[in-house]
């Protein structure tokens, strides 16, 4: 199917649901997109999931906590592994997904 919509700004990834491939329109779809901080400038906190047909989302945090020594928090930024995790559940939701949005008119 050749891509004829435009994806939306910040979306660098989309996964095509079931709904959309039957129809023929590669706007219902599963995007992903990175939440950003409201510092200045913004980065990147977490990898986003949304589908464009049932509004189901799915957030992947960058940061991951963890106990090594003696109760001493320890967090590490792993934004290669949110994207993973991302992809791997929009992946799934697409397989399935046969939601359409709502029309407006």
């Amino acid at each position: 199917m050749q891509n004829t919509t435009a994806w939306p700004t910040n979306v660098f990834a989309r996964y095509l649901t079931v709904a959309g491939s039957s129809l023929g329109r590669d706007d219902l779809a599963v995007d992903l997109t990175h939440r950003l901080t409201v510092h200045n400038p913004p980065e990147p906190f977490a990898t986003l999931a949304t589908c464009t047909g049932c509004q189901a989302t799915e957030e992947a945090s960058h940061w991951r906590s963890h106990y090594p020594f003696a109760g001493a928090l320890e967090e590490k930024h792993e934004p290669e592994a949110a994207d993973k995790r991302a992809r791997e559940w929009a992946q799934a939701h697409a397989e399935k997904c046969r939601a359409m949005p709502k029309p407006t008119a």
